[in-house]
């Protein structure tokens, strides 16, 4: 079998057909391999952002229920194995050579077009397999881009989650929001519930319309259910009230920090009671236990309490305006923003939102030819009168802020998935040689 550096390369070899939006390669695919996905039933997440967060809440309590929990998400942040986990276990290097092995085989079956699948198609169709493989009693699935024409919207959901809304990957999705809205909602299928906490005027109407044209059920956060904070989060994980049509829970903490959060709780709590509806038993327990004990890496995750260190994947405009929200609930003297952005992103409006809180912006470029260069981004930023620092290696900002933070400051590291992916590499070494561990 080859390695799994080989297996990667292999995988990674399959991004030169870069994103196609459609169905028929990855329903081929599938198909020949006996149709994977039909053999459990699934929860389907799709979004903006937050789609990650809800995929956590949702899984962490279908696992303290007692379920044996398939998770496809993506990106990853530091290894592969993290897109595909049955419980809190990632898929083993093993695991994956072998079901790359088994779908490229499929997917060499020759076809009309001689189409090949893309990365995530491939990737895709590994999670499906594997999730068949461990005889898993429900899976939580996450689109990768839009939904309507994700590689994911081959599944028939028991419930579903459409989180927030907004612009990103407009190449792909359309460049206004009632473009995007209507890939978004593309995931609903006849017959199934869905639940959401957009409150945007246009892309509910566009949730509303479809779930009407679909014969789908949609819920929304306000009408339908409700939750309520207890307390500011301060930097700490809140505690909130939810009411839904038959259930109810009474000062829930939250294992992810942030006021964002209650909404992608909510909704997924709102979902797992959709589940208990058709018939899973899911006690009350289960869904406190679970939400408490919820983790997704890269969100508002504080990697280190002295000196104070935080990871967000704020990677478009509207995560930059949840992020700004979250840093007005935060402790902190002065804010060290560590910053690498996608050069196809929407650069000014994530700045706008951050470098203002910020006392020295220090900007950086993860290792992708995707990545907006350190010396551009410090042009963008100049307008500001900010100190500004250029560290063009991810692992040298991240040093470089650590030693500029006094205890009662804040690094932050943000801007894109691969900027916080590298930091996490690095942390620890920069924290022990920094005196923090």
């Amino acid at each position: 079998m080859p390695s799994t550096d080989k297996i990667l390369e292999y995988l990674g070899g399959l991004e030169r057909h870069g994103i196609r939006p459609g169905l028929e390669r990855i329903k081929r695919l599938l198909s020949a391999l006996g149709d994977p996905q039909e053999a459990y039933p699934c929860v389907h997440i799709a979004g903006t952002n937050g789609k990650g967060s809800t995929s956590a809440f949702i899984s962490s309590v279908l696992i303290e229920a007692g379920f044996r929990t398939g998770v496809y998400t993506s990106p990853h942040l530091i290894k592969f194995n993290e897109r595909i986990r049955v419980g809190s276990r990632m898929i083993s290097d093993a695991d994956i050579g072998r079901l790359a092995a088994s779908v490229k085989k499929a997917a060499s079956i020759p076809d009309a077009d001689g189409d090949e699948p893309t990365f995530f198609e491939f990737t895709t169709a590994m999670a499906f397999e594997y999730f068949r493989e461990k005889k898993i009693d429900i899976a939580v699935i996450e689109t990768g881009l839009g939904g309507r024409l994700d590689a994911t919207n081959v599944i028939t959901p028991v419930a579903g989650v459409i989180t927030n809304i907004g612009i990103d990957h407009e190449e792909f999705l359309g460049s206004d929001i009632r473009s995007i809205a209507a890939e978004k909602a593309g995931i609903m299928k006849k017959g199934v519930a869905f639940f959401t906490a957009e409150d945007k005027t246009v892309p509910l109407s566009i949730m509303k319309a479809h779930a009407g044209k679909t014969k789908a059920r949609l819920c929304v956060m306000g009408a339908d259910f409700s939750a309520s904070p207890l307390c500011g989060p301060k930097g700490r994980r809140a505690t909130f009230d939810y009411t839904g049509t038959t259930l109810e829970l009474k000062g829930c903490s939250l294992g992810l920090a942030g006021a964002h959060q209650i909404k992608n709780a909510a909704c997924a709590i709102a979902a797992i009671e959709g589940l208990v509806a058709k018939g899973l038993r899911i006690p009350r327990s289960a869904i406190r236990a679970g939400l408490k004990k919820a983790v997704w890496p890269g969100r508002m995750e504080t990697v280190s309490k002295n000196p104070l260190v935080v990871f967000d994947c704020a990677h478009n405009p509207d995560g930059a305006a949840t992020l700004e929200r979250a840093l007005k609930d935060m402790r902190y003297k002065r804010l060290i923003l560590v910053i690498g952005v996608m050069q196809d992103k929407d650069i000014n409006r994530i700045l706008e939102r951050l470098v203002p809180l910020a006392s020295t912006v220090i900007v950086t470029e993860p290792k992708t030819t995707r990545a907006e260069p350190a010396p551009a981004l410090a042009v963008r930023i100049a307008p500001y009168k900010k100190e500004v620092v250029i560290k063009t290696d991810v692992r040298g900002a991240l040093k470089e802020a650590v030693a500029r933070a006094a205890k009662s400051d804040m690094v932050l590291v943000t801007g894109s998935i691969f900027t916080v992916g590298e930091a996490k590499r690095a942390i620890k070494g920069v924290l022990k040689r920094a005196g923090g561990l």
